[in-house]
């Protein structure tokens, strides 16, 4: 194979270039955040209503709230075994393991949440997706 789907902009690259794409992708923002975040195609996101899909979490450590991005929820929607255990967090200015923060709308934990996504996802399907190219 010679090019990559480059799993953060869904553009093909070159193989023997795709370190240098992805470096970009992954460089950290002032913040401590990463400029880009692996996704699904657009066309692969979920498409339904967020409406009662929470989307802000909590991090009794700090005690800040963090919205998370649309086209990651309708990418781990999607796909809920497309991220690791960590998520950014606003007021810590890093990643945080997903067991410390909660849902804001639902006081839920992040990871018990995706542990229920994942499995209704292979009740679903049987099995995983592939892991993308990283």
């Amino acid at each position: 194979m010679l090019f990559i789907e480059c799993p953060f902009c869904h553009k093909q690259v070159f193989r023997l270039w795709y370190p240098f794409h992805r470096a970009r992708h992954t460089a950290l923002l002032p913040d401590g955040q990463m400029t880009d975040h692996i996704t699904v195609a657009e066309h692969e996101r979920y498409m339904g209503s967020l409406e009662g899909v929470p989307q802000v979490y909590y991090h009794p450590a700090c005690g800040e709230e963090t919205g998370m991005p649309e086209e990651i929820i309708r990418s781990y929607l999607a796909n809920p075994f497309l991220y690791g255990d960590q998520t950014f967090c606003t007021g810590c200015n890093d990643y945080v393991a997903e067991a410390e923060v909660f849902w804001a709308e639902t006081g839920q934990n992040l990871e018990e949440y995706k542990q229920q996504l994942q499995q209704a996802y292979l009740q679903r399907y049987g099995q995983p997706p592939p892991r993308p190219h990283i």
